[in-house]
């Protein structure tokens, strides 16, 4: 599984979990013993796929810094099964299966007529055989449509101011007040002056990262699969705003943009599931006054849906029904304490091991951040016909060059939870 598959898997549990969540809330009564187990085996697996999708995305990053293809078609051992010699071989010792082994495999399931192939015989007409058997008789065609993968649950780009550029500019802020004091009366007995205190200012300079991906593509398969034309375009959107949420949310700002998290004002609060279920909304609650009221009306939560069903699952078991979480429609929106909840699937989720935690961000995210596209916000697809034509390829290139800056830490609260 690549990690869209491990996403989409990620997505199917989270719907579930929130179902079973609702159900239980719209009828005023906690989860059931046996609902209580589906959710906490359901979470183990999540956590199972959040450690694989972090060392897939390792290993994905690490072959394209060495110029290795992304993903590679393996063979493994799954279920005791092994591959062995397949011609009279009486060992059990799996086989070593080597590029020359998978390509004659599947070579065999198609046309079996070489030495080279592992031989599949039988003297009756089949799709199987050879060509005289039947195989060639046999007709084969392809769903011109490709079923594409779920796109993950990005928010940041949506949150922050968002600003085109021309050049490098630097975006000033307030980082101190002035502060008024009490003046004395002037009288007779002398005079006194009134105190002096000026406010602070500083700049944070917003430059342009180029975020991109390309995709080599036959002629042949350009072509003929029609489909593939629609198709590569998306893809490479799609992968260009992946990899802009995890720069916008954990972006260090040292060649590269600068995230949410590590710079927004440390909120008040507890763990949202420690001790006794009824913490739930508590430590919520203590975000929630940690925020400066002058950012109330564009205020807005961002976690993880993993990290909202814990809050909401927390409540059902303290028999919490309040509406302190309602729905809105079927798409999945949320509010939380009358703030809408967004999504951001690079949001971190608590996990016991290896130990993570959790992390809920609230305030005015507008105020918070500043995107700066360099010339406009269009992702640019370039199809470069030159570059490969001697391998009869074509290039599709995507990319969009682009920086977030954090300008206010004020504006937005982070609550860290725990266990």
């Amino acid at each position: 599984m690549n990690a869209q598959q491990l996403n989409s898997r990620k997505k199917e549990i989270l719907d579930y979990q929130e179902g079973l969540l609702k159900r239980a809330s719209e009828a005023h009564k906690p989860l059931t013993a046996t609902e209580n187990a589906q959710f906490d085996n359901l979470t183990k697996e999540l956590d199972s796929l959040n450690v694989i999708i972090n060392r897939v995305n390792g290993i994905a990053q690490g072959r394209q810094e060495l110029g290795h293809p992304r993903e590679t078609g393996i063979f493994t051992d799954t279920n005791a099964s092994k591959f062995y010699a397949l011609a009279g071989a009486k060992s059990t010792t799996p086989m070593n299966v080597d590029e020359s082994y998978v390509k004659g495999f599947w070579r065999s399931l198609k046309s079996p007529n070489t030495a080279l192939d592992f031989q599949i015989k039988n003297a009756a007409l089949g799709e199987g055989g050879t060509a005289a058997d039947g195989s060639y008789l046999v007709p084969i065609e392809t769903d011109p449509s490709i079923p594409n993968l779920a796109m993950v649950e990005c928010s940041a780009r949506q949150l922050s101011k968002v600003m085109t550029t021309d050049m490098n500019i630097n975006i000033p802020f307030q980082s101190a007040k002035s502060v008024a004091a009490v003046k004395a009366e002037s009288n007779n007995s002398g005079t006194n002056a009134f105190g002096t205190s000026v406010p602070q200012f500083n700049t944070t300079l917003l430059s342009a990262f180029v975020v991109g991906n390309s995709i080599y593509a036959s002629w042949e398969l350009l072509e003929d699969a029609k489909a593939a034309n629609q198709f590569i375009p998306a893809e490479l959107q799609r992968a260009i705003r992946t990899e802009e949420e995890y720069l916008f949310i954990n972006g260090t700002g040292s060649g590269q943009p600068q995230g949410y998290l590590g710079n927004a004002t440390t909120a008040t609060g507890a763990s949202i599931t420690a001790g006794a279920a009824a913490l739930g909304i508590n430590p919520i609650l203590d975000t929630l006054g940690s925020l400066n009221r002058a950012y109330y009306a564009n205020a807005k939560w961002l976690v993880n849906r993993q990290e909202a069903l814990r809050l909401f699952k927390a409540q059902v078991a303290a028999s919490q029904f309040q509406t302190y979480i309602t729905f809105t429609g079927k798409s999945g929106g949320m509010q939380l304490l009358g703030f809408d909840v967004e999504f951001s699937y690079e949001m971190p989720v608590y996990s016991a091991s290896p130990s993570v935690n959790g992390q809920w961000l609230f305030g005015d995210f507008n105020a918070f951040a500043v995107i700066g596209d360099r010339g406009d916000s269009n992702i640019r697809i370039k199809v470069l016909d030159q570059v490969a034509a001697l391998n009869g390829q074509t290039v599709i290139l995507g990319y969009r060059r682009t920086d977030q800056r954090i300008v206010l830490t004020e504006a937005v609260v982070n609550l860290q939870t725990t266990s």
